[in-house]
């Protein structure tokens, strides 16, 4: 049964009496929750103007053989009662020869039936439908609509954005300049669906919207990171497609403002994560070059917090962070490895950084460790002076490191082994520089080369 006008009118003044009446009968006392009261005031007020959509329909399977008999047969006959629910049912209500039945038999769409007619179009919405002569036709019948609901008569209005060739681009571009949480901006328009089809559209043009302007504008980087791509509403390839464009933008690799902003993002969100971590692994399929990227930012993070602050005062008198920050494009993972010492008195720095630091181990003994795995070679560092830099082939580090994510602790003696070792690194020799050139100069003969010669 449709709720008229009136009536809604009716409901919401009844809804406002009986709040002033509560609110008289407490003159003079004082009013515990007075926010609460006025924001169920707000409500009321706001429901006056508020155009509801209708509640779905589901078509009975006796109207979908009644449908199919007219496939058959071009003379029969749809009851009335069945035209009104194969509206809601999306892949008969947007075929060619639906339309055709409406238009060659002259049917008369009450309100509720052109609302399913919508719906039916949003589900199946895209570029190309959008263009069709199907969403042109149902566009019409909204324009010509004479009715009452107030619904319709609000899509009347914005015809161009509920059915037009660029309707999803238009609701888009409205969220991004309201800066609208996309489940309210839904409501407003009488989208009862914040996950069809059409809404998607909405969204990723939104989401393009906000990448255009991501290092101009820090409003629209914080709409677009926490509520564009949060939205629980993304398809998992759309969605992993939007994040891997945003990580490769321009303005993402040049503003670090703007690359520490999606690095959290990507390392908080549950269908992300850290891409080093084998549980993350398959969260990262098909979009190889953004996983790339992440690894790289983190991987630096880790150098960097290793040789600044888990060595002691952050004494680096050799330059290992400068040497291994010219390999990051090399680095398919790391992990600090940190004493019970270390932990303790990194304790706040650990805390604060969460998830960027969530691949850290432990480590037995008073000195800290450093892997990064260069892919053909693993190189291991340490924090205490008068330690060398062990390089081992792939062939031979699982056989000291079978699990590189143990959660288990690590051993000096086991992440030592010069019998097995490739090469030992002295960072003191005779002249500057000279532990430098012989680890390139190993490196490089497994192809592997510092960013400034690639």
């Amino acid at each position: 049964m449709l709720v008229t006008p009136g009536k809604e009118l009716a409901e919401s003044l009844r809804s406002l009496q009986a709040i002033a009446r509560e609110l008289q009968r407490e003159i003079g006392e004082p009013l515990p929750e007075p926010n609460l009261r006025m924001a169920r005031l707000r409500v009321a007020v706001a429901s006056l103007g508020q155009a509801k959509p209708t509640k779905s329909l589901r078509c009975p399977e006796e109207y979908v053989k009644q449908w199919n008999k007219c496939l058959e047969d071009k003379d029969h006959l749809l009851e009335a009662r069945a035209v009104r629910y194969l509206c809601w049912e999306p892949e008969i209500a947007t075929g060619h020869r639906f339309q055709y039945y409406l238009d060659h038999h002259q049917v008369t769409l009450n309100a509720r039936s052109l609302q399913g007619l919508v719906r039916s179009c949003h589900s199946r919405w895209s570029t190309q439908f959008a263009k069709s002569q199907v969403a042109i036709r149902v566009c019409s019948r909204l324009e010509t609509y004479e009715g009452a609901n107030r619904l319709l008569s609000r899509w009347k209005v914005g015809s161009s954005v509920i059915m037009g060739p660029k309707g999803a681009q238009e609701l888009g571009a409205k969220m991004v300049k309201g800066m609208s949480v996309i489940k309210q901006h839904c409501e407003s328009w009488g989208v009862a669906d914040e996950t069809c089809a059409y809404v998607q559209a909405a969204v990723r043009h939104a989401a393009e919207v906000c990448r255009d302007g991501v290092e101009r504008v820090p409003e629209i980087r914080q709409y677009l990171l926490k509520e564009l791509l949060p939205w629980s509403g993304w398809p998992p390839d759309v969605f992993k497609s939007e994040v891997g464009q945003l990580i490769l933008h321009p303005a993402t690799i040049q503003a670090t403002d703007v690359k520490e902003a999606v690095r959290r993002f990507a390392l908080s969100d549950t269908r992300l994560g850290d891409p080093r971590l084998p549980r993350n692994r398959l969260n990262w399929a098909g979009i190889g070059e953004a996983e790339r990227r992440i690894i790289e930012w983190l991987s630096q993070l880790d150098i960097v917090f290793f040789f600044e602050t888990v060595l002691s005062q952050g004494r680096d008198p050799h330059g290992r962070k400068a040497f291994w920050l010219r390999y990051l494009s090399s680095v398919i993972r790391s992990r600090p490895l940190l004493t019970w010492e270390d932990r303790s008195r990194l304790q706040a720095i650990l805390k604060q950084k969460g998830q960027e630091l969530a691949n850290f181990g432990l480590m037995d003994g008073s000195t800290s460790g450093f892997l990064l795995d260069l892919g053909p070679l693993l190189a291991v560092e340490f924090s205490a002076v008068g330690n060398a830099c062990y390089l081992y082939r792939k062939d031979d580090i699982e056989k000291i490191i079978p699990d590189f994510w143990t959660p288990d602790s690590f051993y000096l003696t086991v992440l030592k082994q010069p019998r097995l070792c490739l090469q030992r690194i002295v960072h003191r020799n005779a002249w500057p520089g000279a532990w430098q050139e012989e680890a390139s100069q190993i490196l490089a003969q497994f192809g592997i080369r510092p960013r400034d010669r690639q």
